[in-house]
């Protein structure tokens, strides 16, 4: 299977994190689009999703938050 660089990228980098990771340290990944934000709390030894926020959230709709950077404060 070829893969394009975009993913290549991302594998070395995931790779890279996963071996420096020696001290058990948690992973903040971000992902933003032009409407919404979300977050997560990783931890790579164990494989799982520890937490994780989202403006797509049914209590966060309901607050009605017009501007992007305030969405953005109140997720994280």
């Amino acid at each position: 299977m070829k893969l394009n660089k975009i993913i290549k990228k991302k594998l070395r980098i995931r790779n890279k994190l996963k071996r420096s990771n020696t001290n058990n340290r948690l992973r903040l990944t971000v992902n933003r689009s032009s409407k919404n934000i979300s977050a997560q709390i990783i931890d790579d030894i164990n494989n799982k999703t520890l937490v994780a926020a989202s403006s797509v959230e049914k209590d966060i709709k309901k607050i009605n938050i017009t501007k992007k950077s305030d969405l953005s404060l109140f997720v994280g």
